[in-house]
């Protein structure tokens, strides 16, 4: 899918659909997902922090209407390489975590 970001105050905001959610497992009572950012991709999946601990960063979505969103400090998007302002992202959803990545023609 190819998104744009949208300006949450000092950060930048990428909406999560509920249907979306469903397939990475996040329901509302689950507001935690692990970020890893490798080779300019971002990769977000269902927090396992029970589990296992992990060099993933943990953030928390915020419920916004039927689905949740993700913010985007701009060290993560100058990690990403990703303008918001002009850069579109590509999201895909590979098993239950969501890859995000710059919009290449």
């Amino acid at each position: 899918m190819k998104k744009l970001l949208t300006i949450n105050g000092n950060s930048w905001h990428l909406y999560i659909n509920k249907p979306i959610a469903d397939l990475m497992g996040i329901n509302k009572d689950e507001y935690l997902v692990d970020i890893k950012i490798d080779k300019k991709i971002l990769y977000v999946s269902k927090s396992m922090k029970n589990f296992s601990k992990s060099s993933n960063l943990t953030k928390k979505l915020i419920k916004r209407g039927s689905g949740f969103g993700l913010n985007f400090s701009i060290p993560i998007l100058e990690l990403l390489e990703i303008s918001p302002e002009k850069d579109f992202l590509d999201v895909s959803l590979q098993e239950n975590s969501l890859i995000i990545k710059k919009f290449r023609k």
